[in-house]
């Protein structure tokens, strides 16, 4: 599987397929491997995710990938054809409960379509420093597997569509409400 490969200053965009839905900026998914990281990359108007980082079942978990000081917008939809929709989130950070252990750092995602940020069922994924602002949602941590270990810090979620979701599970809910979170 993929291990150890830095992608830096990059920046991918108008990317789409057919369906509209497997075409990322960015997808380290499904068979990678081991110390993969992305530094100061761009992803915008992708018909699907800025980020993708989907694990399956059948396959098992992915490599814990890092994504630092890195900016997704505008994705779920091509400035050439706006009527061609995609889902659209910004840091898709997992799939079918499957841990990761993956880290978003430093980042920014605006205007996308979907989620800002979504572990998309990632169980252990760590936001550290990150800014989601005029998507549909601007942060979704949930999953169906047994027990969270979702880190979270630093995050500014505004003027988001839709409301934050942060479902914990086996957790003290009351550091959802903790007078140290602002």
């Amino acid at each position: 599987w993929p291990s150890h490969n830095l992608v830096v200053s990059s920046v991918a965009h108008h990317n789409a397929d057919a369906g509209g839905n497997d075409a990322d900026g960015f997808a380290a998914k499904l068979t990678v491997g081991e110390g993969n990281v992305f530094r100061h990359d761009i992803a915008y108007n992708n018909i699907d995710d800025g980020w993708d980082l989907f694990a399956k079942s059948i396959s098992g978990p992915i490599g814990t990938v890092v994504i630092e000081d890195s900016v997704a917008y505008d994705n779920g939809w091509l400035s050439d054809d706006p009527s061609r929709t995609g889902e659209g989130n910004g840091f898709k950070l997992g799939g079918e409960s499957m841990p990761g252990d993956h880290l978003l750092r430093n980042a920014v995602s605006y205007g996308n379509l979907g989620t800002g940020v979504t572990s998309n069922s990632g169980p252990d994924v760590r936001v550290d420093r990150v800014t989601s602002v005029g998507n549909d949602r601007g942060v979704r941590l949930e999953t169906n597997a047994a027990a969270t270990a979702f880190e979270v810090r630093g995050v500014v979620s505004w003027r988001n569509t839709a409301l934050d979701t942060v479902v914990l599970r086996q957790d003290d809910t009351s550091l959802l409400t903790d007078p140290s979170n602002h």
